[in-house]
């Protein structure tokens, strides 16, 4: 593996099987973490720069795994894993505070009626997402085999969007809210750009782009308990999981019942 660990970025990316546009993509989330990371303030922006960090080493080293490549090529996915949730935990309180103070006041209930609307619309299409990449069906094959990617970024997916959907709906957890909303988003600007990089037409990136501000209407419109911290003030009742609780499952049944054309038997 000693060849593998000296290649540059690109020749890595073609031996775990992605396309080399892929660079492109990374390079310009990157080129955004960096800075977001290093300036002051900014907490959420913070959040979102940890999480795409997190999700890229964690990609990464899961598809060295199903490469079959040894323990050498999993270290450095592993190490820099472990520093951007070192850094996460050692940040300074003017750099993880989410709290500010435009955000109190009750919502009104047209905001209200759309932040919900949004999010469930961005819940189901996480939900039957994940459900659609574990079961590999032959629609998502298609577009991952016409995209250039390797069939174990379906998986990869799979483990993070439902997790995703559920932590917008259920309540509390804001922190968690920032990376799901963060890793939505990353998922549709990435697939739409995807498209691009391949010469696909509006037909083929327009849907992640919509889904994409989807995803951001409804970060934009969520209520003051849904932005930041208030826990310490506000004592969790069993109810307050029912109807999110609820949601997941229909929205679990819904999306096994509607699964495209090529699905395999459950």
């Amino acid at each position: 593996m000693a060849s593998l660990r000296m290649q540059p970025f690109p020749g890595i990316l073609r031996h775990l099987g992605y396309p080399p546009y892929l660079t492109s993509i990374l390079g310009a989330w990157y080129l955004l973490a960096g800075p977001a990371l290093v300036v002051p303030r900014l907490p959420r922006l913070k959040e979102w720069a940890y999480a795409g960090l997190i999700f890229n080493y964690t990609g990464a080293l899961v598809s060295h795994l199903a490469a079959g490549d040894d323990a050498a090529a999993l270290i450095a996915p592993i190490v820099f894993a472990l520093l951007a949730v070192t850094s996460w935990v050692l940040r300074s309180s003017p750099r993880r505070d989410l709290s500010s103070p435009d955000e109190d006041g009750a919502p009104s209930r047209i905001r209200s009626v759309a932040y919900w609307t949004f999010t469930l619309i961005a819940a189901s299409e996480m939900v039957a997402g994940s459900i659609w990449d574990l079961l590999r069906i032959e629609y998502v094959r298609s577009i991952f085999a016409h995209l250039g990617y390797p069939l174990i970024l379906l998986s990869i997916l799979a483990a993070w969007k439902l997790p995703c959907a559920v932590t917008m709906l259920v309540p509390r957890f804001p922190r968690l809210k920032e990376w799901a909303y963060a890793g939505a988003v990353f998922n549709y600007t990435g697939a739409a750009a995807s498209h691009l990089f391949v010469g696909d037409g509006p037909s083929k990136w327009a849907g992640p782009l919509v889904f994409a501000v989807i995803t951001l209407a409804s970060w934009a419109l969520r209520p003051p308990d849904r932005r930041f911290e208030q826990e310490r003030s506000t004592q969790m009742r069993p109810f307050d999981w029912i109807v999110p609780a609820g949601l997941v499952v229909v929205l679990l049944v819904l999306s096994f019942l509607t699964l495209p054309k090529g699905a395999p038997p459950l």
